[in-house]
């Protein structure tokens, strides 16, 4: 077991030895979705209103205040607490391959499905430790308003 940082974007060179029981740490742009998103790209055919090819993809439903800075709207972070990854099983593969996403975070397992997609397309799916959605919500640096408003807040 080892200690690995990963920068998004992330290439498949940047994953090749990672190995389960690695501990991962992700610094970049990371964007949430559950399942509004995974239906939008899947079911619909829709593209995501970010680009998340390389990137990362956390199974979390954040809690969001706007905030007012001079004048200026923005957006603080409450937690973000993981969701069962379970949940996108159905569509995680599509997901992988139609978005380009290389990292996968969510809380607890996922199937054949996802490891099918994570294999063919060089990402990989990582285990959100449980209870550290407070914690986690004091290493957001910044929310970026990039059209996300448009899948609804817990996205």
């Amino acid at each position: 077991m080892s200690k690995k940082i990963l920068t998004t974007p992330i290439s498949a060179e940047d994953l090749s030895n990672i190995k389960i029981g690695d501990v991962i740490y992700i610094t970049g742009h990371i964007v949430t979705c559950r399942d509004v998103p995974h239906r939008r790209v899947e079911e619909e055919s829709r593209e995501l209103p970010v680009d998340i090819k390389g990137g990362a993809s956390l199974h979390a439903g954040p809690i969001i205040r706007k905030t007012a800075d001079g004048g200026k709207e923005g957006f603080e972070m409450v937690s973000v607490g993981p969701t069962t990854s379970m949940r996108m099983e159905k569509f995680e593969r599509e997901f992988i391959a139609k978005t380009g996403v290389r990292l996968i975070v969510g809380k607890g397992g996922m199937g054949e499905g996802t490891m099918s997609g994570c294999k063919e397309f060089g990402a990989i799916h990582c285990v959100f430790p449980a209870g550290c959605a407070v914690v986690a919500a004091t290493q957001v640096e910044e929310i970026e308003s990039a059209g996300w408003t448009e899948l609804g807040m817990p996205e």
